[in-house]
């Protein structure tokens, strides 16, 4: 199967680049999958988990939105954040859906549903992705 770069770029800088053959994402709009020689894209990425094939195994990664651009040459995505099912921690991120569901509950006026919401949604993603689910 052909190759296409993929680029990954995060706040704190490159995250990955490295050549593979299929991507799979979640934008805004719904889930694509991205293979060598794709039209050109431009979407925004939705609290997903994202997976790419590289000599035929799949490496799976929780993604915490962003962009996509797709052009001739490479593939880039910006990521708010990126995880592997390696580098998170699972009790820190059960610790954040406990948070998240608690400031969800409460009844205070001053609590930041739509905030709270992200919070819960990023939580979960991080916790299927580690758990394999």
């Amino acid at each position: 199967m052909k190759t296409f770069k993929l680029k990954i770029v995060t706040p704190k800088g490159i995250y990955k680049e490295t050549d593979i053959e299929m991507l799979n994402l979640r934008t805004t709009s719904g889930q694509i999958g991205i293979l060598a020689n794709h039209l050109p894209l431009a979407s925004a990425i939705d609290i997903s988990e994202m997976n790419y094939i590289q000599n035929g195994e799949r490496y799976i990664f929780a993604l915490s939105g962003g962009f996509v651009y797709v052009n001739e040459e490479e593939t880039t995505i910006i990521a708010n954040a990126i995880e592997s099912p390696e580098e998170i921690d699972l009790r820190r991120a059960q610790e954040a859906k406990q948070r998240a569901e608690g400031r969800l509950k409460t009844s205070q006026s001053d609590i930041d549903i739509l905030r709270a919401e992200i919070a819960l949604k990023k939580a979960l993603m991080r916790i299927q992705v580690k758990e394999g689910l």
